[in-house]
């Protein structure tokens, strides 16, 4: 009781500082996310790029240089370890996108990822100007943000092909390497009989991709379905692979071999859904 009564006394007194309330953080006020236009002006330059690697892409080999319309076709913004980030997905065709919708119109796909700094400006973090074949059609890509682990995120995209009933699937998963998006995986089958071809003989095809542990990853589960032999009645499959992100590349688990019943298969033909 004494010694309370003088730490009263010294603290009326002045010799015993008084506790100071501690100061709460205030956030950073963020800029709003770049418009379209914005964003792509800063990572492709406008609305039109040319690039060898559009030659290659659509051209086959020819020398004849060609120029893309950039489109926007997805944006998802999403918090990663404290950082606000943006991720943008585009839709590159040989000239404007409306006259660019067929059956065997395979447009390119690129991607950007912004962050927001430490004063809450957007900045451009990564990019791939040319990743992977988008749908074809020019139709919607199927996009997602999958969370591959608790400190990384990649951009999903699944992508599908019918041909006179043959369907082609694929499953992509891109992530940031540095400064750039890079294609870190893609598994998928290729002109395998569907319904459409078969009817009722053939089973339902396709592709999937499940996070296996979010906090010692990334490690993912490619499941792969579907039919093998011709019509009326093809054999159905299912193919599992285990993966784990090394080096920029998901890659079989060690314990896994690689499956032969349906290798990898990798090029613009690929589908996804």
């Amino acid at each position: 009781m004494a010694a309370m009564v003088v730490t009263i006394a010294l603290a009326m007194l002045g010799w015993i500082a008084p506790a100071r309330p501690a100061l709460a953080q205030i956030p950073i006020a963020i800029d709003p996310v770049p418009d379209m236009a914005a964003a792509r002006r800063t990572v492709y330059g406008g609305a039109t790029w040319r690039g060898p690697q559009l030659t290659e892409f659509f051209g086959g080999g020819s020398r004849v240089s060609i120029q893309a319309a950039v489109t926007e076709v997805y944006r998802q913004r999403y918090a990663d370890q404290g950082t606000e980030k943006l991720m943008l997905v585009y839709q590159l065709t040989p000239g404007p996108r409306d006259q660019f919708r067929c059956g065997g119109c395979v447009p390119a796909l690129g991607a950007a990822l912004f962050a927001a700094d430490a004063q809450g400006r957007w900045q451009l973090r990564a990019r791939g100007l040319l990743l992977m074949p988008g749908a074809p059609g020019s139709g919607d890509e199927d996009l997602q943000m999958l969370q591959v682990a608790d400190d990384r995120w990649a951009l999903r995209s699944r992508r599908l092909d019918v041909v006179a009933g043959l369907e082609s699937r694929s499953e992509r998963l891109v992530v940031e390497q540095g400064d750039q998006l890079v294609l870190a995986l893609d598994e998928g089958f290729k002109d395998k009989p569907g319904p459409a071809a078969c009817g009722a003989g053939a089973a339902p095809q396709a592709t999937g991709v499940s996070v296996l542990s979010p906090g010692a990853g990334p490690r993912v589960e490619v499941v792969l379905r579907f039919n093998e032999g011709r019509c009326p009645g093809p054999e159905p499959r299912v193919v599992r692979q285990r993966m784990t992100l090394r080096d920029g590349r998901f890659q079989l688990d060690d314990t896994q071999a690689a499956p032969d019943a349906a290798p990898p298969y990798l090029g613009p033909d690929l589908s996804a859904r």
